[in-house]
Order: C-alpha cells, then sequence, then structure tokens
C-alpha cells in the first residue's frame, strides 16, 4: 500500500494513474464538515462533480473548473477533497449504494407470485441504471482500468449477491445442497447484462419483452432450486 497522494505534489495530478492507495484512509485526513453551510457546500462540489465527471469523464475534467462551477474557491475544494479521484470514489460510493437502495427496498412476499415477485425486482433493477447513466458509463469505463473503481463495483456486487441468496432462502427446499451465493451471482449477472444493453447500447428490442424473458427464464430457474 502506496502512502496517500500530497495534497500538494503527485496528488493533484489530474489523470488517472495506478497508485495502489486506500482513498478512505486518505480521507480521514480532509476536513468533515459540521455546521449546515459548510455541508452543503460539500454536497455542492459533489453534485457539481458528478455531471462534470458523467459529461467528460474523469480524465476530461480537472479539479479548477469543478471548484470554479461550484461556486468555491480551489483552495475549499482541497479542504474538502484530496484531489478529483478521491472525489469521483466517493461520489461513486454514494452513487453505488443508492443504486442498491433503489433496487432491493422490495423483500420476498409471500403475499404475490413468485413470478410478480422476480419481475418487481428486475423492474427495480432497469429503473436503478436510469440513474444518472452517463455517470454510471463513466465509471464502468474506469472499472476495468483502475483497480479502486472496480474494488467498490466488486463491493457492491457481493452485497448485492448476499441480499439476492436470501431472498432466495424460501425457495431452496427441494436441493439443500445448492449454492445459493453461486445461483444470486447467475441471476445477478443476467439482470445486469441485460439492463446494460437497455441503458446503455442502442439495443433494438424494447424493453418490456426483455423484462417478460428475462422474469421467465428466472422464474424456472428459481422454481428448481
Amino acid at each position: 500500500m502506496r502512502n496517500c497522494p500530497d495534497a500538494y505534489g503527485a496528488g493533484r495530478q489530474e489523470s488517472v494513474n495506478q497508485e495502489k492507495y486506500d482513498w478512505k484512509e486518505c480521507m480521514k485526513g480532509i476536513r468533515i464538515p459540521k455546521q449546515r453551510r459548510s455541508r452543503e457546500k460539500r454536497s455542492r462540489i459533489m453534485a457539481t462533480a458528478q455531471e462534470l465527471f458523467a459529461l467528460r469523464g474523469l480524465n476530461g475534467t480537472n479539479s479548477n473548473e469543478i471548484a470554479a462551477q461550484a461556486g468555491v474557491s480551489i483552495g475549499t475544494f482541497y479542504s474538502y477533497f484530496e484531489n478529483k479521484k478521491m472525489l469521483f470514489l466517493e461520489i461513486l460510493e454514494v452513487h453505488l449504494g443508492n443504486f442498491i437502495t433503489g433496487i432491493y427496498t422490495l423483500q420476498t412476499d409471500e403475499a404475490i407470485t413468485l413470478k410478480d415477485n422476480i419481475r418487481s425486482h428486475i423492474e427495480k433493477a432497469f429503473k436503478a441504471f436510469e440513474l444518472n447513466p452517463a455517470f454510471h458509463r463513466e465509471a464502468l469505463v474506469l472499472k476495468f482500468s483502475d483497480a479502486e473503481v472496480r474494488r467498490l463495483f466488486d463491493e457492491a456486487e457481493q452485497e448485492q449477491i448476499v441480499i439476492i441468496s436470501s431472498l432466495l432462502e424460501p425457495y431452496a427446499h427441494r436441493q439443500g445442497h445448492r449454492d445459493l451465493s453461486v445461483v444470486a451471482k447467475v441471476i445477478h449477472a443476467a439482470v445486469e447484462n441485460v439492463a446494460h444493453y437497455v441503458n446503455f447500447l442502442d439495443f433494438p428490442m424494447q424493453k418490456d419483452q426483455l423484462v417478460d424473458e428475462l422474469t421467465e427464464m428466472i422464474f424456472h430457474y428459481v422454481n428448481n432450486l
């Protein structure tokens, strides 16, 4: 593990590098706003940065323009965030948290059929991908080249697999030896892959049709656990 980026040196380089450091540990030295005005200022910086990252990407955005558009000085920016990379990671963590919450507000409900329950979760998953899709797309691109970004995605995926596994438990009554985490991974991958096509690519098929087929496929899969 390397040291945190220097606030006045390498840490302010405006390109994505492969330095391996614990960004949460690095953020411990940054001022945490306690007063309302200070919290609002920090939130404004994050909201502005997310818009710019979505529009221009991480490499196409610099800290000075984030500060300028957020209406704060560059000194204020650096009092809250070590650099734009740390800011991006914090925004991504919040984004992925909202993403998971948006999907899994539903729980297994015995009052509705298994198929309807599955469809409800798939529809919520598709809807969650509509939360700032441009920013999500930029983060997905970085996932394959940046270890810290990939780690956040991996943690979010693991959290979802744990939740899906728990939702599957009431239906795993025939063969108790099945590894529900593996089943959950297959279901998660199927839904995520189709949702990516719908939201990020010019996919010719209708979303409703894809939801219908996904529901049917996962229903038969779960019903045979």
